[in-house]
């Protein structure tokens, strides 16, 4: 019987793999992390802050390796001001975090986390 080569690999190396994981988090409590990347996985969704279609000052933050870089975007925005932005679909690794960034408003977490 033939094998995938993703799952030789991962069997070669001593990796079992994992299940995909549906992932949905959400905080408003300011600078708190609302999801990290384990080991070994990748994350591929969305990630935003519904206080981003009322003004620049609520984001989320992507954190890695000691950076945080602000995110501005808003789930289903319609991009008719420069103050706000769909939100795009991004990818993140092992490790990265996503914090809220500020305000009253969720920051939102929505996506996949897979095998990296």
């Amino acid at each position: 019987m033939l094998t995938p080569i993703d799952e030789a690999a991962a069997t070669a190396s001593g990796a079992t793999p994992q299940a995909d994981k549906q992932i949905s988090a959400k905080s408003t409590t300011n600078l708190a992390v609302v999801y990290t990347v384990p080991a070994g996985r990748k994350f591929v969704g969305w990630v935003s802050n519904e206080g981003s279609a009322s003004g620049s000052s609520y984001t989320s933050w992507l954190s890695s390796g000691g950076t945080d870089v602000r995110h501005y975007s808003y789930f289903s925005a319609e991009p008719s001001s420069y103050k706000y932005f769909p939100a795009p679909e991004i990818t993140l690794l092992a490790g990265t975090s996503v914090k809220q960034g500020g305000g009253s408003y969720n920051t939102n977490v929505w996506g996949v986390e897979s095998d990296a």
